[in-house]
């Protein structure tokens, strides 16, 4: 069957990976096409040397790229035209260092978004909402901060004084304490000449860093990690509750797309990692939208090589090579197989992953980016910034204020208990831009358990997994760039026979 069937068009040749006629050629298929997919995609095509020419293949049923298939274009109130990336996709200095490092190789012009932030809560009992705090960020405290409108004098005082109290305080123990549980190294970006002796230097590295080829597979039960939860820690270092609901909690939940239990039970280890990598430093995003990103990744593929609206149905093994089968032809002749794809559909794919990924845990999230400002009556004029937290009894709703007109609300919530198609009043149909529902996959105990094992039986019959959750940190996009790092690291260690550094694309 042809290689070339369902796929971009275009003229281009497959020696833009590297037309090296001595070399040998091994063959990669990566399913899915989020940014884990085209990271992976990216390191491998631009890998070939004289002894191996990578040649990467890229599949995915939708009929656009993933990491940009929701985005949209839209107008202002202005008339003016704007690409949305939906989601919003922001990245934090300090934490961000791989997705930093690999968007300065790309030439990408990113530049600090310096966020303000409005927080309020939603009173069960009546159906109204409060706003408790503005937060003017990078952007100016004093400026952009300020006292919320229907908070008095000597109460906006107070509380001032008691979250600068008990942020200070908070900041020092994250800085200076290492949660139960957590892990032993750091999720650090690591120069290139030192690679090989930091994840290749010791069976323990091998397996964490996912590049051991192993028979022991154990199981998800075995060896667990006895981690220390979000609530846990903050009982042990006395951190009010109050604090932690209405400020840790609340970004955190809004930032993963998660409720608040989730959070109070997530390993502490990930909350105080972001918070001491990312303090103090700028929260960046694309100068020109998620497009630019999907564009350089993707440049040093040949076009009939990204084969799109083709749903992969079934891996299949011929011996030491695996065929892809697709809906309406088969491809052949694959020496490796990387899963950038939800858990669920690596499962799916690869039937001997399913004792660990059943595990993990996913969430359905709505996306809404319409032109109603009615999401925002909860709020006084003056109290609207550009981050606009609502903390309810289910997650944390968050409405983006984008352009003049444009909002992006995740997670919207139901005032007065309404859940009708247009959210109590809130979002009118007709006003919805777009609306989509993505899977995100919830950082839980079971989740750093199944990766630990998931690490384990990475390579094994050259069946690769990568994605935000295939690491141990926040399930965010950083975790898409590591597991592609560490992926893209096994296949050449197998491929090449020896012990390689990161592509030095990204130096």
């Amino acid at each position: 069957m042809s290689d070339s069937a369902s796929t971009i068009s275009g003229e281009s040749s497959e020696s833009s990976q590297g037309a090296m006629t001595s070399a040998r050629v091994v063959k990669v298929a990566v399913v899915g096409t989020g940014l884990a997919g085209l990271a992976s995609a990216y390191y491998l095509a631009t890998a070939s040397n004289s002894r191996v020419q990578y040649k990467v293949h890229l599949f995915d049923e939708s009929s656009t790229i993933g990491f940009d298939s929701s985005s949209i274009t839209a107008t202002d109130i202005d008339g003016v035209s704007r690409r949305i990336d939906v989601p919003m996709r922001s990245f934090a200095g300090g934490y961000y260092k791989r997705i930093i490092w690999l968007y300065r190789s790309l030439g990408l012009e990113f530049h600090d978004a310096k966020f303000t932030y409005s927080f309020s809560e939603l009173k069960e009992e009546s159906g109204d909402a409060k706003t408790y705090f503005l937060y003017g960020g990078r952007a100016g405290a004093f400026r952009h901060g300020g006292r919320p409108s229907r908070q008095g004098l000597l109460r906006w005082m107070w509380n001032l004084v008691a979250v600068a109290f008990w942020y200070i305080y908070f900041t020092i123990i994250a800085a200076f304490s290492t949660p139960k549980g957590g892990v032993s190294f750091e999720n650090e970006v690591i120069p290139p000449q030192a690679q090989h002796k930091k994840r290749f230097g010791s069976e323990e590295a091998q397996k964490k860093y996912g590049t051991l080829d192993t028979d022991d597979e154990g199981s998800v039960e075995d060896g667990n990690r006895e981690i220390e939860s979000l609530q846990e820690f903050s009982r042990r270092w006395h951190i009010p509750a109050w604090f932690i609901d209405r400020f840790v909690v609340s970004l955190f939940s809004a930032m993963s797309t998660c409720d608040a239990e989730t959070i109070l039970n997530a390993p502490a280890a990930d909350v105080i990692d972001y918070k001491r990598k990312s303090f103090g430093k700028p929260h960046y995003v694309l100068s020109n939208n998620s497009r630019s990103a999907v564009a350089a990744l993707t440049a040093p593929l040949p076009k009939e090589n990204i084969h799109l609206g083709v749903a992969v149905k079934a891996m299949l093994s011929e011996g030491t090579t695996w065929t892809i089968r697709t809906v309406e032809d088969d491809y052949h002749h694959f020496s490796h197989v990387i899963l950038a794809t939800a858990p669920s559909r690596v499962a799916e794919l690869h039937r001997p992953l399913m004792p660990v990924v059943q595990h993990v845990k996913a969430n359905a999230v709505r996306v809404v980016v319409h032109t109603d400002d009615r999401v925002l009556n909860f709020l006084e004029s003056d109290d609207i910034r550009d981050l606009n937290l609502l903390k309810t009894t289910i997650g944390t709703e968050t409405t983006h204020v984008l352009f003049p007109g444009i909002y992006q609300t995740t997670s919207p919530a139901p005032l007065n208990g309404d859940c009708g198609e247009d959210y109590g009043g809130r979002i009118a149909k007709d006003k919805v831009v777009s609306e989509c529902v993505f899977e995100r996959v919830v950082r839980t105990n079971g989740l750093v358990n199944a990766v630990d094992q998931m690490r384990r039986r990475q390579g094994r019959h050259n069946v690769w997994v990568a994605g935000s959750w295939m690491w141990d940190g926040l399930v965010l996009l950083e975790g898409c760039v590591a597991s592609a790092e560490a992926v893209c690291e096994g296949i050449r260690r197998k491929s090449e026979d020896q012990r390689v550094p990161l592509p030095k694309a990204i130096v």
